[in-house]
């Protein structure tokens, strides 16, 4: 054989050498290293959990501090509302009418709620009751207040009515 041959012969069996221990064991251990990067990767993920659980316990104790502020319970938004409402004008010595049922407007993925009441007393007491429902609870805002003046001809005397329109957008 000659020197070029052998050559030829050695470049191929080295380039095939590499080849097999790059199969056999450095594929292997660049396989390895990617499983690993990725499990430190999850183990630095499940280290945080015991921090975030703790953060959303403090924000659902915030969130109930919350409704137990504005006096909300698990009924609906409308019967927290008449209940406001009454709480209100017992104090203020106003008197409920009527609340009628709300008037709901579909606009897409949302929905107007439209709550319309009648109150009647002093001009300075209803104004007190309207302030209370926009400030104590998440009722929406009021969108309108019709004062009328009423004569009653039985006793010849007359008395303020007010009809609030509270809205809510949900």
């Amino acid at each position: 054989m000659k020197i070029d041959n052998k050559n030829k012969l050695l470049f191929l069996g080295l380039v095939v050498l590499l080849l097999a221990s790059y199969y056999l064991a450095i594929n292997k251990t660049l396989l390895l290293r990617k499983e690993s990067q990725r499990l430190n990767a999850q183990v630095e993920q499940f280290k945080d959990i015991p921090k975030k659980l703790s953060v959303l316990g403090q924000r659902n104790a915030h969130y109930d501090s919350l409704l137990v502020k504005m006096d909300l319970v698990d009924t609906s938004v409308q019967n927290n509302l008449l209940r406001t409402i009454n709480q209100e004008a017992t104090k203020n010595k106003v008197i409920v009418m009527d609340f009628n049922q709300p008037h709901i407007y579909e606009m897409g993925d949302n929905s107007l709620h439209t709550y319309s009441f009648n109150l009647n007393g002093n001009y300075t007491d209803i104004l007190k009751v309207v302030h209370a429902i926009e400030q104590k609870g998440n009722f929406g805002e009021v969108v309108h207040i019709d004062f009328q003046k009423k004569k009653n001809y039985r006793t010849n005397r007359y008395s303020l009515g007010a009809i609030v329109f509270v809205q809510q957008v949900k």
